[in-house]
């Protein structure tokens, strides 16, 4: 059965158009805009979840232009349909059963035949999670019997990815050892295989920067999952405890837009000097979430990942986040159409708002007070540096929050616009992040905002909308599993009132306090200006602003400017400006 089972794939295969195999690059572009298939084979056991795999899956995802499809896959589950087996034996040499073979097989020959590009993973191995040593050799055996079952299937539509989001056991020191030796084994049966490899730490990017991968494996793909702002995404998840308050909106405003740009220019800063192509293989909005916001939030993370050559799968098909009801065999329209658009002008930022209230207290790190410095996993020092916070790490915690900067109790208010405000430079290349979230076991996070480090200082931001007031909340900055020297400064955290004006003005209506006149800012105010540097629209800073007195108004030189559109910032806030010299 198993052979004839193969062989049936094989053959349907081979009847489909080839791509030209050119490794894991022409893989991704192949890729391009994709569907998980949810909640089916990743379940305990299939059904368990309210849904099942149908072959009309794979063909309505298609109609709508998708053309890769992610098949989260449980191995470590039970049975197929009414039948209860263990897909994988627990004893040696832990075959896997050949009836759930026969269904993978099944899914993936739909696929192909609706010429989707196909990932399958091994997906939610809990006793992976819960047992890294003992369960370790079982999941190599696992991954071998794998490879070689589809090790003849095409090469530039195939992809295996080992493992999702590890967790728990399996650390970012554990993992980088289990993926070497799985990307062996794989290696051994199929040498050209695009192989997708995400990040600890359940799969984001807080895990990143701890991530190493082989330099002379040229068929890696990159993986990274997107689910910011959490508060947003996650509203409502019962699996979420607690469970996540409804009623957070996402507006587009600037500060949530650029807070999404700066997590991808942080994929992009780890990825191409490596050579590495990316996929996004999940991202979505739970479905108590508004449909307004959950098409904006869509649209702007797929035309914004493609803007980076990013290839995508959206989470997921038919689910609670899913773009379909099987039920009535309707689409989520609104979703559909944010997924497919080709409008890019959702990325347009506008204008940021001026002024806001800053809720952080000694953010200029005058001194210690009111912060707190934690670092239970790892080795590291702090101390106050020419006015910032040095943290100087050597031994690197296993976790990125065992090194921890804290705030608390900060106060998040219902219905206001947030901004968390940072600048962050650090000895050599690496990621933090820095957000606001809970004062309190479980410790969820609202929003965070993913750093990516170089000697040269930058600001970062994030952004959200509370549904409900915590007033016990904190900031938060996770130093991660690096060593070296981190510098943190200037940490705002700024509060409009919800009537305030911040989503994606005209930049030719936007009025702003300063202006530009060839070679100085120029501030009409009576007092003294409160901007001390211009930074670009995506937080690099340029220049350092001293203001003079000049007749009625205030100037500041900031040479090196070139034309294009600049940021003044400092505890007023922000100012757009442009500069429209060449």
């Amino acid at each position: 059965m198993k052979t004839r089972i193969l062989h049936v794939l094989l053959g349907a295969c081979l009847l489909l158009p080839a791509w030209a195999t050119a490794g894991a690059k022409s893989f991704v572009k192949a890729q391009g805009r994709g569907v998980n298939l949810g909640n089916m084979l990743e379940a305990p056991s299939e059904g368990s979840w309210g849904v099942t795999m149908q072959k009309t899956d794979f063909a309505l995802m298609a109609s709508k232009g998708f053309q890769n499809v992610r098949i989260p896959i449980r191995w470590d589950g039970s049975g197929v349909g009414g039948l209860r087996f263990a897909r994988v034996a627990r004893t040696e040499p832990f075959a896997v059963d050949p009836r759930f073979f026969a269904r993978v097989d099944s899914a993936i020959l739909w696929a192909r035949q609706n010429r989707l590009v196909v990932t399958i993973n091994d997906h939610h191995h809990d006793s992976l999670f819960q047992g890294y040593v003992k369960e370790k050799p079982r999941f190599i055996a696992m991954w071998r019997q794998i490879a070689e079952r589809y090790r003849d299937l095409p090469t530039d539509s195939v992809a295996f990815e080992i493992l999702n989001e590890p967790n728990t056991q399996v650390t970012v020191e554990a993992w980088n050892e289990l993926l070497d030796t799985t990307l062996k084994v794989i290696r051994e049966s199929n040498p050209t295989r695009p192989v997708v490899v995400g990040t600890a730490n359940w799969g984001g990017l807080s895990g990143l920067s701890g991530l190493r991968l082989p330099e002379n494996d040229t068929n890696i793909v990159l993986t990274i999952h997107y689910y910011e702002p959490f508060a947003f995404t996650h509203q409502g998840a019962d699996w979420v405890d607690p469970v996540p308050p409804t009623g957070v909106t996402w507006e587009g405003t600037y500060y949530e837009k650029l807070a999404v740009r700066q997590a991808m220019d942080a994929i992009a800063d780890y990825a191409k000097p490596r050579g590495l192509p990316v996929f996004i293989g999940e991202f979505g909005a739970y479905s108590t979430a508004d449909v307004r916001s959950r098409a904006r939030w869509t649209r702007h993370c797929a035309r914004l990942f493609e803007s980076y050559g990013f290839s995508w799968a959206y989470w997921e098909f038919k689910a609670g986040f899913g773009i379909y009801d099987e039920s009535s065999g309707t689409w989520q329209d609104s979703l559909v159409g944010a997924l497919v658009s080709d409008d890019t002008t959702i990325l347009e930022r506008g204008a940021p708002p001026a002024g806001g209230t800053d809720l952080v207290n000694q953010g200029d790190f005058s001194s210690k007070l009111d912060w707190s410095f934690n670092a239970s996993q790892g080795v590291a020092r702090f101390t106050l540096d020419s006015g910032a916070a040095k943290f100087a790490i050597t031994t690197a915690a296993k976790e990125a929050w065992g090194i921890q900067l804290i705030q608390s109790p900060v106060v998040l208010q219902k219905g206001l616009v947030h901004v968390l405000q940072f600048d962050a430079w650090a000895s050599s290349p690496r990621a933090i992040d820095g957000g606001l979230g809970m004062s309190e076991d479980p410790w969820t996070g609202y929003v965070s905002a993913s750093a990516s480090l170089s000697t040269t200082r930058k600001t970062f931001f994030a952004s959200f909308v509370p549904a409900v007031t915590d007033e016990n909340a904190r900031v938060y900055f996770n130093l991660g599993p690096d060593t070296g020297t981190v510098r943190i400064d200037d940490v705002k955290l700024l509060v409009w009132p919800s009537n305030t004006s911040v989503g994606p003005a005209s930049r030719k209506s936007a009025s702003t306090p300063v202006r530009w006149t060839g070679n100085a800012l120029v501030w009409n105010g009576k007092d003294h200006p409160r901007f001390d540097r211009v930074v670009s629209p995506t937080g690099r800073i340029a220049a350092r602003l001293e203001w003079t007195r000049s007749g009625d108004a205030w100037t500041a030189s900031a040479t090196g400017l070139g034309a294009g559109t600049w940021i003044a910032a400092g505890p007023a806030g922000t100012a757009m400006f442009t500069n429209t010299a060449p």
